[in-house]
């Protein structure tokens, strides 16, 4: 019995939010080209698909609104030297 060697295949980076938006947009915009292609199979296939890619888009762009708006509040929490919040039971 031969043994064959494997590669490794390396693994990509973690992507970032930036890049994940900018893979969604580009798809959105993929997407709407086909819209208008003549066979009403793919244009049915890419509103689907565009819908779905405009649902992640729109999540995703919130959720970078999200992690600027508790980046900034941390960091006034840092300078202010604030206390954290207790709990009262």
């Amino acid at each position: 019995m031969a043994t064959d060697e494997f590669t490794r295949r390396r693994r990509r980076k973690q992507g970032d939010l930036g890049s994940l938006r900018r893979s969604l947009w580009s798809g959105l915009l993929t997407m709407e080209d086909l819209l208008i292609a003549d066979d009403p199979n793919t244009a049915i296939r890419a509103a689907h698909a565009l819908a779905a890619l405009s649902g992640a888009y729109m999540k995703a762009c919130e959720l970078h609104d999200v992690v600027g708006r508790l980046e900034r509040l941390e960091s006034a929490a840092a300078d202010a030297n604030v206390l954290p919040i207790r709990r009262v039971s």
